[in-house]
């Protein structure tokens, strides 16, 4: 087929001269309408034949071409998964498993490139969904294709997006005798490296959370929740001096062990909350409103009706309130209906009013005020809040 479209752009090209070579005779004289006639016919439609069929050919090429690769890659993917599926779960000894490597390596399939790239891929994803697999034959067939190698050629490239590729199949593969060669980026700084190397060390780590004890750098709402989904997934047990990181000064480090305390349903004391909701980081406040609604913690109720006038963000107002819905008592049912009169943004008084309702479910069934518009106002809200599907 390439010979074919090969004999085809020589013939075309040499029309193309000679063409050219017909039309330089007209140059001399003026440029009238049948020169211009001439060049239609000698220049510009055989160029714009030349110039489609060409591309048309090229496009058809590549195709074959692709499609050829794409099913030689099914093949040898086929071949890798049957290879990779023996050799996991055959309970095959050390030397077994090498010399079957050994012979693997002088197929041809192994001859392509992209193969050995191709089983990295598979062993990470077998790492990552089968549970039953032994990690340790996982890493003895890495090291066995000399994978980490690869790995470690990553790393040591100057592109930030190379080493974090490294630090992904230390982390994929928890290789954790490699962790000397992630810490040094927590001093990179690329940020995206850092985190990335802050990612694979959490993950390498046995005690998961000495790194953040005292991390210092703020930690980004998509490392976090990379972080508690690592530590979810590897079920560690949440350190006894958990406590004591709510004392840092790295609000990152305090939201991620409010969190932490939380997940684990760890309490918090009623001293660690005041403190906490005067804290001037307004995301630190935010998670400790919400950590008490979530933990349920009926004692806090006074505390957050006494914080309510010094919150300055309304986003954590309206927390507060969704907060007392929950463990509100009838001293927050006071605290509520006062404050119905003074608070005038539309979502806190949604919230005041719901408040009320869940507390004492009649007290809006008689319930008017002196102004009109005010008192349409609540019975729309007070239908909304009751039927929660109308708009």
């Amino acid at each position: 087929m390439y010979t074919i479209f090969k004999f085809y752009f020589l013939t075309t090209y040499l029309h193309l001269s000679y063409s050219f070579t017909q039309f330089t005779s007209w140059v001399d004289h003026t440029f009238t309408a049948h020169s211009f006639y001439m060049f239609l016919k000698y220049i510009a439609i055989p160029f714009l034949v030349f110039t489609i069929t060409y591309f048309v050919s090229l496009l058809i090429i590549t195709r074959y071409y692709f499609d050829k690769l794409k099913s030689e890659k099914k093949n040898v993917e086929a071949e890798i998964n049957d290879f990779l599926a023996d050799l996991i779960f055959s309970n095959y000894s050390f030397n077994e498993t090498k010399l079957k490597i050994v012979a693997f390596k002088n197929t041809d399939i192994f001859k392509n490139k992209w193969c050995k790239y191709l089983i990295l891929d598979k062993l990470i994803h077998i790492k990552k969904n089968i549970k039953a697999v032994n990690p340790n034959l996982i890493l003895i067939i890495y090291k066995q294709f000399r994978l980490n190698e690869y790995s470690q050629k990553l790393i040591n490239r100057k592109k930030w997006y190379y080493k974090s590729l490294g630090f992904y199949h230390y982390q994929s593969l928890d290789y954790k005798i490699k962790k000397a060669y992630v810490k040094p980026y927590l001093e990179s700084k690329n940020k995206y490296l850092k985190s990335n190397a802050l990612i694979a060390l959490i993950a390498l780590s046995d005690e998961k959370f000495d790194i953040l004890k005292n991390y210092d750098e703020k930690i980004s709402r998509a490392d976090e929740m990379k972080i508690l989904d690592l530590i979810y997934q590897k079920k560690s047990v949440i350190p006894k001096t958990i406590n004591s990181w709510l004392d840092s000064n790295n609000p990152s480090v305090i939201i991620l062990a409010i969190k932490l305390m939380v997940r684990y349903r760890e309490n918090i004391t009623a001293s660690r909350i005041k403190y906490l909701l005067l804290h001037q980081d307004i995301i630190v406040r935010k998670e400790i409103i919400l950590a008490i609604r979530k933990l349920v913690i009926f004692d806090a109720n006074k505390t957050l009706i006494l914080h309510y006038k010094k919150e300055s963000d309304i986003r954590n107002k309206i927390s507060i309130l969704k907060t007392l819905t929950i463990i509100g008592d009838y001293t927050t049912l006071y605290f509520a209906i006062n404050l119905l009169d003074v608070e005038k943004n539309i979502d806190i008084k949604f919230e005041i009013i719901n408040c009320i309702s869940k507390i004492d479910k009649a007290y809006f069934d008689d319930f008017t005020t002196d102004d009109e518009a005010e008192n349409e106002l609540i019975k729309k809200i007070v239908l909304h809040v009751n039927n929660p599907c109308l708009n």
